[in-house]
């Protein structure tokens, strides 16, 4: 999980607060905020169950030198201080103790507990054995070690994911033509600009599904509403999104030479960084709506109706 994941779970979890004090009612103004705000975590769509591929503890061990396994032990963090500058914001309608309760269901559904084995089955699942080797060697090389170290410094919950995108766009605005040609093709061998709104798309929902799972009866507008919603924003979400993973990405990977970034891009095209790109993608994707939809069962008593 890069620096995009990571910005993408902290503004998500504004859309949180957001549907949180729109409980009850139409959503279209978080809608409108969403795309104003961005979600910039790189995901990809469910992909179909497979079987059991690798064990889980080399799926562990994956996670843990890919710094996967940290960063998930930051999500819970990284969400609440979105809610938090939500909240500082004025975002939301929601009370001081309204957002306490909100934070609290937060921590609750987002925790490492619950996050990292739930990514540690997708993995083993999705990972050919015949890959650990290339993977284990790409994760424990010079390269491999530095580029998961900027990684996970990127997605500390205290960085300042705002200052990134400016620095980023001033990098880009300053790079010469080869270095402009690398990140756009990171961002293009990564699919950040498809997969983040394909990620926005499928967590919002998951959180209003969730919602309408234990409050049926509620005045929330229906899932499939929302979605469509959602759907005519698409083109307009992609192009941003684009726009804004490639500031992102000139920030994150600012230290890295142009070979370096080189080879980081002949990894990820290869066939055991592909697949692997692509199986950490869906396991995310997997477990972050999973814990949406947990989140959105929780929202109605955050702020209780007349009838809860």
């Amino acid at each position: 999980m890069n620096t995009s994941q990571v910005v993408g779970l902290r503004r998500l979890s504004r859309l949180f607060a957001c549907t949180a004090s729109a409980a009850g009612v139409a959503p279209t103004g978080c809608i409108a905020r969403i795309v104003l705000l961005g979600l910039l975590a790189v995901a990809l769509l469910f992909g179909a169950p497979a079987r059991a591929q690798i064990d889980e503890a080399a799926a562990e061990r994956l996670m843990r030198s890919s710094g996967l396994w940290d960063q998930l032990g930051a999500t819970a963090a990284g969400a609440r201080a979105g809610i938090e500058a939500a909240a500082k914001n004025r975002l939301t309608a929601l009370s001081d103790e309204e957002v306490q309760r909100l934070l609290k269901a937060t921590d609750a559904a987002f925790a490492a507990e619950t996050l990292r084995p739930a990514v540690r089955r997708a993995l083993a699942a999705r990972v050919p054995p015949g890959d650990l080797e290339a993977l284990d060697a790409w994760l424990g090389g010079d390269l491999g070690r530095r580029i998961t170290a900027l990684e996970v410094a990127a997605s500390r919950p205290d960085r300042d994911s705002e200052r990134a995108i400016r620095a980023g766009i001033s990098r880009l605005a300053a790079a010469p033509e080869a270095r402009k040609k690398l990140i756009e093709n990171l961002v293009e061998s990564t699919r950040a600009a498809e997969a983040i709104t394909n990620m926005t798309i499928n967590v919002a929902v998951a959180v209003q599904r969730g919602m309408a799972s234990v409050k049926p009866e509620g005045p929330v507008a229906p899932v499939a509403t929302l979605r469509e919603a959602f759907e005519a924003q698409r083109a307009q979400m992609q192009r941003a999104y684009g726009g804004m993973s490639q500031a992102l990405f000139a920030d994150m990977y600012q230290a890295l030479s142009d070979a370096e970034l080189a080879g980081y891009l002949e990894f990820l095209r290869g066939a055991a960084g592909r697949q692997f790109l692509e199986a950490t993608m869906q396991a995310m994707e997997h477990a972050l709506v999973d814990a949406a939809e947990r989140l959105g069962s929780r929202l109605p008593a955050v702020r209780p109706g007349p009838n809860t």
